[in-house]
């Protein structure tokens, strides 16, 4: 078949939606001729990629809007303003891409939320979109110590997410015409309308290679005693004021465990006052940002990943520290519910706030005293991994469905 893939983000050795871009349409190029509508900020690192392997299956179309127009992407919500715009010009150049190759398929990758456009519905193709996010919300009960912006900031966004699902006119043309939906999550999967939920797959955006396992055995790093590792954006849905709470209460009980923090944003500042606050700051490490090596390091040397975020469908860095071999602490809720099971982890249900934390510190001290469980988990985290989270599966899993989708139409 011959694919058209509107992939906005994607570029090689990255992790978040740059990544997701990239490891789908090398997942769809196995089995297909894919041409790939894409920035032409990402040109060179891909370039250089291909020259490194090359894939005759892999054809770029690179498509951007004048340099003048970068600044919008500095502004608060200037990168959807960017986006809208490149997806018209994307538009315009598929048209003419059209013309000249007959294509069995139009598929839209990234940036993968359901509240964003994209000009594949318009393009009279078969179209899947997704797999989509963006439908995952903070649970009520953890609001409690949000300040008022972002309480204020996440109610707004649960009433868009509701509306928007009915009245998004971008949405209610992507969802109607598209001839397959693929969610992340069964959250956003509920915000599609029920009679089109025959045409809607969970499936979930990221996965792993064997190139990260790879790497990480490369490593050749000691367990430090009683390390846990916390990793992402230092935002007020992530969990990091959860992980700093919960680890205070059981700090007493193990004075030579640590927590590190990797990762910069807006809630640093405050972060470091919540651990100052409980006399930690010689025990709550915030190492900032770090190269995706560094990353790694840290997760080699750690004996537990720390991850109650509230809302994510999937994280590249859960999967990097499943990769590591960490058992993982997480939320009963959303993506990680998903990723994790009782094998190579433990999830908290989200009841209310206080209880959480309460959990959060069992989990970690039940761990910390479990020299035999941390290492059964992470173990089974590997395992899990390979298994069901593969990009290879990932692409096979796609390809099935495309070759459905071509037997229906034909």
């Amino acid at each position: 078949m011959k694919v058209l893939v509107s992939a906005y983000a994607c570029e090689p050795d990255k992790g978040s939606e740059p990544g997701v871009g990239w490891h789908w349409v090398q997942q769809i190029a196995r089995f297909h001729f894919v041409w790939v509508m894409t920035r032409k900020n990402n040109q060179a690192s891909i370039e250089k990629e291909l020259t490194r392997k090359p894939n005759a299956n892999l054809n770029f179309c690179y498509v951007d809007l004048p340099g003048w127009a970068s600044f919008w992407k500095r502004c608060p919500l200037g990168i959807y303003l960017y986006y809208f715009l490149w997806q018209l010009l994307a538009f315009r150049q598929a048209c003419k891409l059209k013309r000249r190759v007959h294509f069995d398929l139009g598929h839209h990758v990234t940036f993968g939320n359901l509240w964003l456009p994209s000009f594949m519905p318009f393009l009279r193709l078969p179209f899947i979109f997704g797999p989509i996010g963006g439908g995952e919300t903070v649970p009520k009960a953890l609001y409690k110590n949000f300040s008022f912006r972002w309480r204020f900031y996440e109610k707004i966004r649960q009433l868009s997410l509701i509306s928007g699902s009915v009245f998004n006119p971008f949405l209610r043309s992507a969802i109607k015409k598209a001839a397959l939906i693929l969610v992340r999550t069964e959250m956003t999967g509920k915000l599609i309308q029920r009679k089109f939920k025959k045409k809607t797959v969970l499936m979930l955006e990221t996965g792993v290679d064997d190139e990260l396992f790879e790497k990480i055995n490369k490593l050749d790093a000691l367990k430090v005693s009683d390390r846990i590792v916390m990793a992402g954006r230092l935002l007020h849905w992530k969990g990091f004021e959860l992980g700093i709470k919960a680890f205070a209460r059981i700090s007493f009980k193990f004075p030579n465990a640590s927590l590190i923090i990797i990762g910069t944003g807006p809630e640093q500042n405050r972060l470091k006052k919540i651990a100052a606050a409980s006399n930690l700051t010689d025990r709550v490490n915030f190492l900032g940002h770090q190269p995706r090596l560094k990353v790694l390091e840290n997760m080699v040397q750690a004996q537990i990943f720390f991850y109650p975020s509230m809302k994510d469908a999937g994280a590249w860095v859960l999967f990097e520290a499943m990769a590591a071999g960490l058992p993982v602490i997480c939320l009963d809720y959303a993506g990680p519910a998903q990723i994790i099971d009782d094998n190579c982890g433990i999830k908290i249900p989200v009841e209310h706030h206080e209880q959480v934390i309460a959990q959060l510190s069992h989990a970690l001290a039940k761990l910390l005293t479990s020299p035999e469980i941390k290492r059964t988990m992470g173990k089974a985290a590997r395992r899990r991994l390979k298994d069901s989270f593969h990009w290879n599966g990932k692409g096979e899993s796609l390809s099935e469905l495309y070759h459905q989708l071509q037997l229906s139409k034909n």
